[in-house]
């Protein structure tokens, strides 16, 4: 191809080669027509370098990575929460659905808590499906996985997308145990990558507001708090099966560790925790009642799956504080009583705390911020619900 400089030599000979043979220094018709060939040819090479410059740097951007590749392992409802939200964000690309199912048809069959989830079959009939996590792995390169699996599965799970250099967001709880918590923390370690868990309590308006209240002392020292989570057994998947319950964790792990890690959050490491061991005993070990001890102050943890299953789902607090008491509860209500008798309804803002955390995680992957929950902290609360189910089954309880 001719280049820019050859054409303008071209150009320059053909006005010597006028110059020297006419007299007047005029142009004839042929010598016309071949500038206006060669303006023409400079003009064209120009232009197709800019093309190529313009592919070029879209190609480069690609490279670097104009979006984030997320592979979403598991597709229950949890799945389908975080997927729905991952699909919102315009710098995030969902390159893999891994599941043993197609996607469509578990959005035709999983129930659970459906409120949560914002996705239809037209979001995910073009998203690949993968039966095998290690060939989605493989495959399709992703800078990060949402894992959602059964709780046993999380530690092989999340092993084997930081082995392959993946960033990994695990649903609660983290594991059940605190070696499955330590494989998972010096694997990611080793590869460095980020692990976070999804505690969403942490970012719940009305919990975020007691929060910062506890944090900013505006009503002095908490004195007693009060969280409760209850819901009817679950209808779906075996929950009345106790080998169920035992690989799982149960009641403890899935649903009233989000207060043990709420409380962890506000307060720290509590220095006792104490339970009502036949209390926790009923509903087929799937209800929690524990006391956790802290300086000045306590916290009642209560909650799990009861009978019937149409019992409706409840959560909720009561903060009492130094200088006045906080309420707070699932609908999304917050009120505020102060020593005077005065008592106020909180505006919250209403955001969505499941899109908030993976919004967080993009972010963390991103360096742009932390994570709202390490996978070092959740181990923690692990470790808190490990000394309850101790408790419960007749450990010493002091």
């Amino acid at each position: 191809m001719r280049s820019r400089s050859s054409g303008r030599k071209m150009l320059l000979k053909q006005l010597s080669i006028n110059d020297k043979t006419s007299k007047n220094h005029k142009f004839s018709f042929v010598n016309i027509l071949l500038l206006f060939v060669n303006i023409v040819i400079l003009k064209g090479v120009a232009f197709r370098r800019k093309i190529r410059y313009i592919k070029g740097d879209r190609k480069k951007k690609q490279k670097i990575g104009d979006f984030m590749r997320f592979a979403v392992v598991g597709f229950g409802f949890m799945g389908q929460t975080h997927c729905g939200n991952l699909l919102k964000m315009p710098d995030v690309e969902v390159v893999a659905i891994v599941d043993p199912v197609s996607p469509v048809e578990r959005l035709q069959t999983v129930k659970g808590n459906l409120q949560t989830v914002s996705i239809c079959e037209n979001d995910v009939c073009k998203i690949p499906h993968y039966t095998d996590l290690e060939t989605a792995l493989k495959e399709t390169s992703p800078d990060a996985a949402v894992i959602c699996l059964p709780t046993f599965l999380h530690c092989s799970g999340t092993l084997a997308a930081l082995k392959h250099g993946v960033h990994v967001f695990v649903e609660k709880p983290f594991a059940l145990t605190g070696k499955e918590c330590s494989s998972m923390l010096e694997c990611a370690e080793s590869a460095d990558r980020l692990i976070a868990v999804g505690y969403v309590v942490r970012l719940i308006p009305e919990y975020a507001y007691l929060q910062e209240t506890v944090a900013g002392g505006r009503l002095g020292k908490l004195k007693f708090l009060q969280l409760r989570r209850i819901t009817g057994v679950p209808a779906w998947g075996n929950w009345s099966d106790p080998a169920t319950v035992k690989a799982v964790g149960g009641a403890l792990f899935d649903l009233t560790s989000h207060d043990i890690d709420f409380a962890r959050f506000i307060l720290g490491e509590p220095e006792n925790i104490t339970v009502d061991p036949l209390l926790c005993r009923e509903f087929n070990g799937n209800y929690t009642s524990a006391v956790l001890h802290y300086p000045g102050c306590r916290v009642s943890v209560e909650g799990g799956f009861v009978t019937p299953s149409s019992f409706p789902f409840f959560s909720g607090y009561r903060a009492f504080f130094e200088k006045g008491t906080l309420t707070g509860d699932h609908a999304g209500n917050c009120w505020e009583y102060d020593l005077q008798g005065r008592v106020k309804q909180v505006e919250l803002e209403q955001k969505d705390p499941y899109f908030s955390e993976m919004r967080y995680f993009v972010n963390a992957v991103e360096g742009k911020s932390e994570v709202i929950c390490s996978g070092a902290d959740a181990a923690k609360t692990v470790a808190c619900c490990n000394r309850i189910r101790q408790l419960i089954s007749g450990g010493e309880n002091r």
